[in-house]
Parts: structure tokens; C-alpha cells; sequence
């Protein structure tokens, strides 16, 4: 039986918590945990699971679906990192996993400017420690890839150390980097609507360049990211989906893991109260961005031909057997599309041409100008 739900950041409060609990105390059915001071947050006693250390936390870009986005940003003291690090370190751990909502955020200056010196600091401060052999990395965002441009080549120790290898890295060792980035949407529209802060500095019409670009960008030095898009987003129309497709296309070629996530409405964020995506209720449409998706991914990282052989032989047998009973007919070509089915015929059924007599909408740009309104600093950040 549960007695107390902390929700929230819980270092100011769970302490007394427990103490009241072990007096024989009633506790409330929920405690709502609020951001803490840097000095309240206490050094880790033990190794933690994958070598986990915080290096930042908050965002504070504003995307509704977010609650943490919602919350500023702030940045754990490197000594405190450091202390945590040596704690991993001292019982075996060989990975420091930097955990963080957003990396280009750490000690960052005036409106989400990345700052690459106290980024290039930390990991080799960290990699320094004694024992400590490979660096991983959370969670990022495209802007600031794009607005300084110069920063993912400051930051190629991450890429020395990742554990992660792949034949597709350029370097010798086949070493690359990952990092989570959320992508959420290829339309304008719905961009500029729940999440237009994600693209600052940049315009939100120009999402789309700003995702090709940073993907560029990071493919070029070996950082592959596994990245999450959402389907299903309040309001979402076909042609919204029809531009997710676009982009989508564009980045076919790409080094990278693409998610397809269904919208769901979490607790204190602007959208808890709005109805979340279901997989029986996906549009063809939707059903083709959340299969071209699975198909990249398997491309990508791809297993032996003969296990590919017997994956896609099983796909069509799963559509008549079980798929189309359970989310309708409107899989069917999606599905097929995943299970490598000829694309002289998908062409005719699906949006996407991948058949290679059409272009993709858009193509990567070779630089994405910073709007001159950005510089003004009477302006807010988002």
C-alpha cells in the first residue's frame, strides 16, 4: 500500500517525510515537491545505475506538453558534479552518464546561449576522474547546434569516450555519440502553437531548417541522436501530418533512431487537460509517419540479411492475422512499407515517394540565419 506520493523535486521535502513516518505520524495522500535550492540537493552516497549524474536541471524553454520545460533552468556546481563522479568511480563505475534536460544549457549565458567553454570543462574534468572511461549524455536541443554551429567540433571528447559504436561513425574506432533531442513535429502550424521556445533562437517557420541543419551538423562529427517525435497532438490536421511527413523524408538518410510517440496529456503541464492520442484512432497518414519511423530505424541499425528476410515475411502475415482486427485497415500499407515491401507499388498507395523520382520538399540548407530582432534584448526569450 502506498501511503504518500511525493510528486515533483523532492529534496526539501521527502527528509521530513520519513521522519514523520517513522514517529507513527499520519502522512498526506500527496506532497507536492517545488524546485530546490543548489545546496539543498544532497551528494550521492552510492554508485547509481549507469554512472547517472545530474548536471543540470529545469529548461524553462516553454513547451506545453512539458513540464519541465515550464521550469527555469539551473545548473549543478562542477564540483559538486565531480564529487559525485569520484562516488561512482570509487565503486567501480566506469561510465559517467551526464543527466541532464537539456546539455547546452549547462552554465549557459543570456537567453539559451550555449556556453562551449564550461561544456568542454566539464567533460574533461570529468573523464579526468580516476576510473572514469567513457562519457554518456541525456537530453539536448537543435537550436543551439544550429546558432553555433562551431560548438559540436568543441565538444569531441564526448565522442572519444561514448561507449556506443556503429559502422556508419567516420572514425577509426567507429565511435559515436548519442544524445535525445526532441523533433515533436514537422509543422509550422503546431510548432508555433505548444512549443515555440524549443526553436529559440530561430523562427518558428524556420523549424524545418533548423532540424536539417542540426542534423547535418551533428551526422558530420559522429553524433547520431535518438530523437522523439509526437503524433497526435491536439488539433493536428493532415496536412500537419502531411508536413511531418516532409521532414521525415528529408532525413531519410540521416545517422539517427526516430520514436514515434503518441501525444499523451501529463500532469501539471498547459495541456493535462487535453485529450490524448490513441493508436486505433491514427490516420493513414499518421499510420505512415509511425511506420516510415520503425522502417529508418531498422535500416539504420540493421541485423543479418536472413533475420531481415524472416522480419519481413512476418509483417503481412501479422496484418491479416491480427493487425487489422486490432487498429483497422488503415495500417495496411504503412505496415507493409516496414516489412520492405516493394515501393513501385507502395508509391501509389502511400504520401511518400520513396521510389526516388520525387524529391524530398526540403533539403538541408546550408546556413540558418539568426532573425536581427533576436539581438534586441528589450525582447523576451520566448
Amino acid at each position: 500500500m502506498i501511503d504518500c506520493i511525493v510528486d515533483g523535486e523532492a529534496e526539501e521535502i521527502v527528509v521530513p517525510l520519513f521522519e514523520a513516518a517513522l514517529r507513527g505520524e499520519d502522512l498526506p495522500r500527496k506532497a507536492e515537491g517545488h524546485s530546490p535550492r543548489l545546496e539543498s540537493i544532497p551528494p550521492l552516497l552510492h554508485r547509481s545505475t549507469f554512472g547517472a549524474v545530474e548536471i543540470t536541471r529545469g529548461c524553462g524553454r516553454g513547451c506545453q506538453f512539458c513540464s519541465v520545460a515550464l521550469r527555469d533552468g539551473k545548473s549543478v556546481p562542477l564540483e559538486h558534479i565531480l564529487g559525485n563522479v569520484r562516488t561512482q568511480a570509487a565503486e567501480g563505475a566506469d561510465l559517467a552518464l551526464l543527466v541532464t534536460e537539456d546539455l547546452f544549457l549547462y552554465e549557459h549565458g543570456p537567453r539559451f546561449a550555449a556556453n562551449v567553454p564550461a561544456m568542454r570543462r566539464l567533460f574533461e574534468s570529468v573523464a579526468a576522474v580516476q576510473g572514469i572511461e567513457y562519457l554518456g549524455l541525456t537530453h539536448g536541443t537543435m537550436a543551439p547546434i544550429v546558432a553555433q554551429p562551431d560548438m559540436i567540433p568543441e565538444l569531441q571528447l564526448a565522442v572519444e569516450r561514448s561507449v556506443h559504436t556503429h559502422p556508419a561513425s567516420t572514425r577509426s574506432d567507429h565511435r559515436y555519440q548519442c544524445l535525445f533531442i526532441g523533433i515533436e513535429t514537422g509543422s509550422v502550424r503546431l510548432f508555433k502553437e505548444f512549443m515555440k521556445g524549443k526553436g529559440y533562437p530561430f523562427r518558428p517557420e524556420q523549424w524545418p531548417d533548423v532540424v536539417l541543419k542540426g542534423m547535418e551538423i551533428l551526422n558530420r562529427n559522429n553524433w547520431f541522436p535518438f530523437c522523439t517525435w509526437i503524433l497526435g497532438l491536439p488539433g493536428e490536421t493532415p496536412d500537419d501530418t502531411r508536413q511531418s511527413l516532409d521532414l521525415l523524408h528529408a532525413l531519410k538518410d540521416a545517422k539517427w533512431c526516430v520514436v514515434p510517440t503518441l501525444f499523451v496529456p501529463l500532469e501539471d503541464t498547459r495541456m493535462q487537460k487535453r485529450e490524448g492520442a490513441k493508436l486505433f484512432q491514427l490516420t493513414e497518414l499518421q499510420w505512415e509517419f509511425f511506420f516510415t519511423c520503425w522502417r529508418y530505424n531498422l535500416d539504420f541499425f540493421h541485423r543479418a540479411k536472413s533475420a531481415h528476410l524472416v522480419y519481413n515475411m512476418g509483417i503481412p502475415l501479422y496484418y491479416y492475422f491480427l493487425g487489422r482486427r486490432l487498429f483497422g485497415k488503415a495500417m495496411k500499407y504503412p505496415l507493409l512499407r516496414m516489412g520492405h515491401f516493394p515501393e513501385w507499388i507502395l508509391k501509389h498507395k502511400l504520401y511518400l515517394d520513396f521510389t526516388g523520382k520525387r524529391a524530398p520538399r526540403y533539403s538541408v540548407p546550408e546556413f540558418v540565419p539568426i532573425p536581427e530582432h533576436v539581438m534586441r534584448p528589450s525582447l523576451p526569450i520566448i
